[in-house]
């Protein structure tokens, strides 16, 4: 998803946009095509994430579309205070691309974990929040979030993604997708963990359990309608995320579920309340706490089958 930001970047760039690219002392080769070919849209400013996000809002206020790079935990939890006041409050047109999310740097342990992030950047006023699961979503927000009037929390995982959508979807921006649409149970995942969503609807369907998959890409605003029409049609919906089960988006769309007067079975897929006891690299840290697609989808089975 990163090479997808940054092939999008360089697009939006060669058609005349005015971007531009501030990174907090991160993203070494993988940003070299940008600050080679356009060294004018590219400021690193060191280990700084708070001046970052000041900068970025002051360059907004000049007309330019900036993005700010940082690790997920480095750039929502340290720059929180600017990032309300400067571009929240302001509605300045900064888009933070928080790499690296959930617990994807595994082994540094909690400080470089992010769990809370989208709890925090869902709470803030006039913030969009959008969590892509494979590089196609990523080159299409990316493209649409420079029309955005305010700003953007742009959640990524890593690089090296296999893309998920088949020919004849595309993501639209505060369109949940469906690419999945048969079945009464309904999977609803972002980020990374749409992959492992669609390794568990594989495996369920060869215990002859067929399930629908959808992708959550944008997180704030939410797919109202979606998600009440994915209420009156399936009688199973399980969201997945790589995220606190509390105040993620299994809670938001729990909420809708609740509003409309939802009847069937739910059940939330997530990070339990707690900082990372044991620490290993991120596929490991993921199957511990149950996110990976066998026990996803083991999991499942047993929901519709009632054990």
């Amino acid at each position: 998803m990163r090479t997808a930001f940054v092939n999008s970047f360089l697009q939006l760039a060669e058609c005349g946009h005015n971007v531009h690219l501030i990174t907090a002392d991160l993203g070494f080769k993988l940003f070299d095509p940008i600050r080679v070919k356009y060294p004018d849209k590219f400021t690193n400013v060191g280990v700084a994430e708070a001046n970052m996000v000041g900068i970025a809002a002051g360059m907004a206020m000049q007309g330019f579309r900036v993005f700010c790079y940082s690790i997920a935990p480095f750039i929502i939890f340290r720059a929180l205070d600017q990032i309300r006041t400067d571009i929240c409050h302001m509605k300045l047109p900064v888009t933070l691309l928080a790499a690296g999310s959930g617990l994807y740097y595994g082994y540094e342990g909690m400080t470089h974990h992010a769990i809370e992030d989208i709890a925090i950047a869902r709470a803030l006023p006039n913030m969009i929040v959008l969590a892509p699961g494979d590089p196609l979503e990523c080159e299409v927000l990316v493209k649409e979030v420079i029309n955005l009037e305010g700003p953007c929390y742009l959640r990524l995982g890593g690089d090296h993604n296999p893309v998920v959508y088949d020919n004849f979807n595309r993501p639209k921006l505060g369109e949940i997708s469906c690419l999945q649409s048969i079945g009464k149970v309904a999977i609803i995942a972002n980020g990374e963990m749409l992959l492992r969503a669609n390794n568990a609807m594989e495996l369920l369907k060869k215990d002859g359990i067929s399930c629908r998959l959808y992708s959550i890409h944008t997180l704030k605003p939410i797919d109202h309608l979606t998600i009440k029409k994915i209420a009156r049609e399936c009688s199973c919906i399980v969201t997945l995320e790589e995220h606190n089960v509390i105040n993620g988006i299994g809670t938001a769309i729990a909420e809708i579920l609740f509003s409309c007067g939802y009847q069937g079975k739910f059940k939330k897929f997530g990070i339990p309340d707690e900082y990372a006891k044991e620490l290993g690299d991120k596929e490991w840290l993921r199957d511990h706490y149950g996110l990976g697609h066998e026990r996803i989808a083991f999991e499942i089975k047993g929901l519709v089958n009632g054990f």
